[in-house]
């Protein structure tokens, strides 16, 4: 039996040794990537209320008015939940996102609930996240407000999350 205990030990030893290996190679390859993703992902966290939401069409601005206006969107990990009244538009859905914060300027892609993929541009505060993006199937914005586009400012509800503040210290 303490043969067979050994075999187990030292198996489990290897499994560990070799997964730090391929962790320490991936986190050395991304030159950073990976801490850019996480520290805006950890930025995301938590709910955001609709400050302002603009449809850009030809270059022209429809700013629309608060009175037709609302949203909430609370995210969890690479996902979240959007309430979104525009109009007469109603929607209440969960996509998941993926970030792309080397860029410049920093890119998004979200998968809507069809399955389509809409690519946008950001960028994120503590307090202010500021998107746009095009229609699925179109090119990702490359400046913000102006093309054919939608422009949203959202503005943090919650505190920021405790990683963030301990962070930015």
């Amino acid at each position: 039996m303490g043969s067979l205990m050994s075999k187990s030990a030292f198996l489990r030893a290897g499994v560990i040794l070799l997964a730090s290996i391929v962790l320490f190679s991936v986190a050395k390859g991304d030159n950073g990537r990976r801490e850019a993703v996480q520290e805006d992902l950890i930025l995301m966290q938590g709910k955001w209320k609709l400050e302002d939401f603009v449809y850009y069409r030809d270059g022209k601005a429809d700013r629309l008015p608060k009175a037709q206006r609302r949203g909430l969107r609370v995210v969890s990990g690479n996902r979240y939940r959007l309430i979104l009244h525009i109009r007469a538009q109603k929607v209440d859905a969960n996509y998941s996102f993926h970030l792309y914060p080397n860029q410049n300027p920093k890119a998004f892609d979200v998968t809507l609930p069809d399955g389509r993929e809409i690519k946008g541009i950001y960028e994120i505060s503590t307090d202010t996240l500021r998107r746009c993006y095009c229609q699925p199937g179109l090119a990702r914005p490359t400046q913000f407000q102006s093309g054919d586009q939608t422009y949203q400012v959202w503005k943090r509800v919650d505190g920021p999350p405790a990683t963030a503040i301990k962070e930015q210290k």
